[in-house]
């Protein structure tokens, strides 16, 4: 079990313990004791905001915990008899089990229970703030269903959502801070708030995915006429259609190749980071909150994943491999050559695994070395199209335990099916590739994401799963990791990228540098970038080098035997940037290298600093923290 496993297990377990005294209390009282399982999420927000410290996990903040939760447990019966609901997460609801009138009594009983918890906590502040957030959740389900069957637009929706879902989570981390006396009980509660806006959001998304079979009945919004964010992608939507139908139309490619689906959930990731890094600063101590976002994104991903999986219709492929597609694939007597051509920095980097790992690590980098290649032949898009096709057909028949006939394949995927890596990382690869070959361009960062997202961080979630590790938080970390090495990797290869007709730099950064794809023209044809050009270039940098900064500190929480060869990576992707910044940022005539003593290096460098992070606590990276964020900068590169 990963460290982050443990930390967030015995998290969830002091949580449990803590409410437990406190449902004594409501036991004695002669109130309902709850039962106390579950996710229990805003409780674990509480805990998070107070940091996990004795000296702030008080019986009082028990007591404003189980308030919160007993709010949101009494919602949850009477939304169940507001929606007619049969089920909850797959078993009976309380209405549907014992009826109306009982239900309606339990609820009542755990919103009265929750007040007299609230009152316990002895803060007179505390208990205003919870009498307004459970009055604000009540308005914003009533302003829900005044809404029904009508076209909201954002502001609307984002007010609606913050009441009914926001407030109670706004409470929750706020309870620390209103108990400390703290100056800053506000802001904790907005950004309480706004987690729970980004939990709604998320929540809508996984409505349109009927394949991720969430325990709740699927397309519920639509059916219901409740509207949803998501649909501002679609035009003319009416209620009172197919709700099968509005989902067909959130998952259809566009023109662009992209999904309105696939739109929303870069811009949700956009928002979630943004909304990390303000975590971040109001709780510095803090690393559950931000791994509650990552996981909430990590699950609307999956299931959007999974969605399209099941909507795609299989390819009329021949069982065996076509001799086009075999011409392609190296043979296992050609992998050392093929390496020694193709992946140098990779194979520098995993001469540090251990025997047995690397060559399983190797087998995942080389499927998606091929995987790229087959996408590289020169003017034969629809020929690389069927390829990919066949090959992706390929990789799912093995991933489900079938031969292929080719070894690399076979191999890989039986070992990554045997330990728990989503098929998910290799289609979204894939689909990566596809944006390659339309030659995409991206509008933000947020839109460039997606991009990595599918090419880089999903390799570096892959290699994480199959060494075990499945923790959310980790997985995000390894995912931000995969975004660094691409940006670098786009960074080098602006000119030579712009040669075959593509280019990665964020429209929204150009513009803001007055940098135009006619003047990158311009500046390749003459082989000198502008000062306007650097700048642009330098942001991009420094927007690399704060992911790997980022990123770091969870190689702690991988098994030792990935802890060096990761950290090593990261330092010699990393190292690119020096000779990218000692050529005054012209990565248009030229491709930066760095020479095989800069390597050694910065493995030195990354191996030294791997080893203090094994050896510090958890709150004791501030120096290897600050080298981090630093630029690197190297003699003899």
């Amino acid at each position: 079990m990963s460290a982050a496993t443990v930390e967030r297990v015995d998290a969830l377990a002091e949580v449990r313990a803590g409410l437990a005294r406190a449902a004594d209390r409501c036991a004695e009282a002669g109130m309902p004791r709850p039962a106390c399982d579950g996710q229990l999420l805003r409780p674990l927000l509480a805990y998070a905001a107070a940091g996990g410290s004795a000296e702030a996990l008080t019986d009082e903040l028990w007591c404003g915990a189980l308030a919160v939760q007993l709010a949101h447990e009494a919602s949850l019966v009477h939304d169940d008899i507001v929606d007619q609901a049969s089920t909850r997460r797959g078993v009976p609801t309380v209405a549907a089990a014992k009826g109306v009138g009982p239900a309606l009594v339990l609820g009542d009983h755990l919103l009265s229970s929750a007040y007299r918890m609230a009152a316990a906590t002895g803060s007179l502040e505390f208990a205003s703030l919870f009498a307004r957030a459970v009055e604000r959740t009540i308005a914003g389900e009533l302003a829900q269903g005044r809404a029904s069957g009508r076209r909201l637009s954002w502001d609307e929706y984002r007010e609606i959502a913050l009441g009914k879902a926001g407030e109670l989570m706004g409470c929750a981390v706020a309870l620390p801070a209103v108990l400390q006396g703290r100056g800053d009980a506000e802001r904790c509660f907005e950004l309480g708030r706004r987690m729970g806006l980004m939990y709604q959001m998320l929540d809508d998304v996984l409505d349109y995915c009927p394949a991720a079979q969430t325990g709740k009945p699927a397309l519920g919004d639509y059916a219901q006429g409740r509207w949803t964010w998501l649909l501002e992608e679609l035009d003319g939507v009416e209620f009172g259609g197919e709700p099968a139908g509005i989902a067909a139309r959130l998952h259809a490619a566009t023109a662009e190749g992209d999904t309105p689906l696939r739109r929303c959930l870069a811009r949700l990731q956009s928002e979630t980071l943004a909304l990390t890094g303000e975590l971040r600063a109001a709780f510095p101590g803090d690393d559950l909150l931000p791994a509650l976002l990552a996981q909430w994104m990590h699950g609307a991903r999956v299931a959007v994943e999974r969605e399209e999986a099941a909507r795609r219709p299989a390819p009329a492929i021949a069982r065996r491999p076509s001799d086009r597609l075999l011409s392609r694939v190296p043979s296992a007597a050609e992998w050392g050559s093929y390496f020694a051509v193709n992946s140098r920095s990779f194979r520098f980097a995993a001469r540090f695994f251990p025997p047995g790992e690397w060559e399983r690590v190797a087998r995942v980098y080389a499927w998606c070395r091929v995987t790229d290649d087959l996408v590289d032949l020169p003017n034969a898009t629809d020929d690389a199209e069927e390829m990919l096709d066949e090959w992706v057909h390929l990789t799912r028949r093995a991933y489900d335990g079938s031969s292929t006939g080719i070894e690399l394949l076979d191999r890989v995927m039986a070992e990554s099916a045997a330990a728990d890596v989503p098929f998910t990382y290799a289609a979204e690869l894939a689909e990566g590739m596809r944006m390659d070959l339309r030659m995409q361009r991206y509008a933000s960062m947020a839109e460039l994401r997606v991009y990595t997202h599918r090419v880089a961080s999903v390799v570096g979630m892959w290699i994480t799963e199959l060494s075990g590790v499945h923790a959310p938080r980790v997985l995000a970390k390894a995912g931000e990791m995969g975004h660094a090495m691409q940006l670098t990797n786009i960074l080098r290869d602006v000119g030579e990228d712009w040669r075959q007709g593509r280019l990665y730099l964020p429209a929204d950064a150009m513009e803001r540098h007055g940098v135009t794809a006619d003047a990158i023209d311009a500046m390749v044809r003459r082989g000198v970038p502008d000062p306007a050009y650097r700048c642009l270039v330098e942001e991009l940098l420094r927007s690399a080098e704060a992911s790997y900064h980022g990123a770091f500190a969870a190689i702690r929480e991988l098994p030792a035997g990935f802890r060096r060869p990761v950290a090593v990576a990261s330092y010699v992707y990393r190292g690119i940037h020096t000779p990218i910044r000692r050529a005054g940022h012209d990565n248009l005539s030229r491709r930066a290298v760095t020479s095989g003593i800069a390597k050694a290096w910065l493995a030195v460098r990354a191996l030294w600093d791997v080893w203090k992070l094994e050896r510090a606590p958890a709150s004791a990276f501030a120096e290897t923290e600050a080298r981090e964020a630093a630029p690197v900068r190297l003699a003899g590169a």
